[in-house]
């Protein structure tokens, strides 16, 4: 029974965490926060070691530690106002609940402090970021759809150039086959006029011969 229990326990631990790793493969690049870091196409949780805090992503909330207690809100408390989230350093981590490991985070991480060594999706130029309608530069942003229709049109062009110059080839060459037929034809006929002149004077000379020879017989 024990041994069954342990076998249930195993492989419903292995379907959570297969379930949670294909969670995480989806991007979810556009409920990422501005002032977050570029470069993730997926993020669970922020965690700022100047803070000792942490941000869900998903929920758009905000986890810190109060008097022993872990607070979750969706704005920071007025003592916060004056930190900067575009400019602190955010350490991206893709699992459930990591502020239960805050200590091992803390020592972890404790190197980041004080760091300004990110780039913000706010300053990003990236098309994946663009999309986010609350991103400065949104009107730049170029759907995916538009992108192929730039792409097949583009297509397109490159085939017609391509396409004409090959017409223009085949007339070219085509051009070359009849002018060296029609200089081949031009050889021919000059060869056949000439065996004709020649057989013509052939002929002049044996006629000429047999006068002279029937003037002689005659005489």
């Amino acid at each position: 029974m024990k041994k069954l229990m342990m076998i249930t326990l195993l492989l419903s631990s292995m379907l959570y965490y297969k379930a949670t790793a294909q969670a995480y493969d989806n991007p979810n690049i556009l409920i990422q926060p501005l002032w977050g870091p570029a470069g993730y196409d997926h993020v669970e949780y922020y965690y700022f070691p100047d803070l000792n805090a942490y941000y869900y992503v998903p929920g758009a909330q905000y986890i810190y530690l109060e008097k022993k207690h872990w607070v979750t809100v969706t704005t920071m408390p007025i003592r916060y106002k004056n930190f900067d989230f575009y400019g602190a350093h955010k350490v991206v981590l893709n699992e459930p609940k990591p502020y239960i490991n805050y200590r091992a985070n803390k020592l972890q991480y404790a190197q980041y402090r004080n760091q300004h060594d990110q780039v913000a999706i706010r300053e990003s130029h990236d098309q994946k970021y663009l999309e986010k309608k609350d991103h400065p530069e949104h009107a730049k942003w170029i759907s995916p759809q538009d992108l192929q229709d730039q792409q097949n049109r583009q297509n397109e062009l490159v085939r017609a150039n391509a396409q004409v110059k090959q017409d223009s080839l085949n007339r070219v060459n085509q051009q070359a086959k009849e002018d060296m037929h029609n200089k081949q034809d031009s050889t021919n006929r000059s060869d056949e006029q000439s065996k004709e002149e020649i057989h013509n004077r052939q002929n002049q000379l044996n006629n000429q011969q047999l006068q002279k020879n029937e003037n002689n017989h005659k005489h």
